[in-house]
């Protein structure tokens, strides 16, 4: 369990430090720069490892295409919530990705969800109520709809635009054999292109970086940690651990975001954190519930699998 909250403990470092570069540059440059960071970074160990070679099967690019379309939007709409939210209400809200991932699979594939499983979701959704109606200085300055604020709702956006891309990648690693080290580089470089052309197609946006010594350490720092150890950390303990209860354990992120902020970027955290993260465990306890007794029942597959 100590691995488990190392690597959470890493993970949960990546927003705040994102947070830090908008400072220095707007998230539409940010997402293009970091995206072309990672995506030539996968690239060069796709290549050192010599892994996988390109697919040119043009329905694998028809799905890709896709992907990276979804990756840009995810990664700008989260960038410009990030901007004008703390930094710790975004891991938190982040914490509907499960659920929202799961609605997308059961309306592509099918795919059932149990009662407990709709009863754990309805509670997800309802978990994050507390924070939605609570607003920063900074959101508020942008208006609301439906007592959401906008950067609430590019949030909810950046999370529709993952779970698509997660139904996406499903079909292009399932059906066309790509490996995830090259299909994690596609998709990346393929975002950071199109945020380029968007930046070159905008008259608003311009392709400015302050204090670029700052900005490339926290960017070398955010990439490492996040795109490089702890995706790579997360597979290697998916040798002894399921990956339903890695997905499970995904809530203890949000808490080490929190206390760095707090520690850092001096966010203040107030009771609706508390019930919030309550409520959202509860729910996907109930939503995991099946899966994580079916882990401990069937050693082979479960919690303290071997590979």
């Amino acid at each position: 369990m100590i691995e488990i909250l190392g690597l959470h403990a890493l993970w949960g470092s990546s927003i705040p430090m994102s947070k830090q570069l908008l400072n220095f540059t707007s998230p539409t440059v940010l997402t293009a720069v970091r995206m072309l960071s990672s995506g030539f970074l996968l690239f060069g160990i796709n290549y050192f490892r010599n892994t996988a070679s390109l697919n040119f099967n043009p329905r694998f690019w028809f799905y890709n295409g896709q992907i990276i379309v979804a990756i840009f939007f995810k990664y700008q709409l989260r960038n410009w919530s990030l901007a004008h939210m703390p930094a710790s209400k975004m891991s938190f809200l982040l914490n509907m990705t499960p659920f929202v991932v799961a609605l997308f699979a059961y309306m592509a594939f099918k795919e059932q969800l149990t009662k407990k499983q709709w009863i754990g979701l309805s509670i997800g959704f309802i978990g994050m109520l507390p924070l939605i109606i609570t607003s920063s200085a900074g959101e508020q300055g942008l208006g609301e709809f439906l007592y959401m604020s906008w950067p609430e709702l590019a949030l909810f956006g950046a999370v529709c635009a993952e779970a698509y891309s997660a139904i996406m990648t499903r079909i292009v690693i399932r059906d066309h054999k790509q490996s995830v080290v090259l299909s994690n580089g596609i998709r990346m470089l393929g975002a950071g292109l199109f945020a380029l052309c968007v930046i070159g197609a905008s008259d608003s946006i311009t392709f400015e970086i302050s204090h670029i010594g700052q900005f490339a350490f926290w960017l070398t720092a955010v990439v490492l940690i996040s795109n490089v150890i702890c995706h790579n950390y997360r597979l290697h303990l998916l040798k002894r651990y399921s990956v339903t209860f890695l997905s499970f354990t995904d809530f203890i992120s949000p808490l080490f975001t929190a206390f760095y902020s707090w520690l850092f970027l001096h966010e203040k955290m107030n009771w609706h954190y508390g019930l919030s993260a309550v409520i959202v465990v509860a729910g996907l306890y109930l939503f995991y519930q099946d899966e994580l007794q079916a882990t401990y029942k069937d050693p082979e597959v479960g919690v303290l699998a071997k590979s």
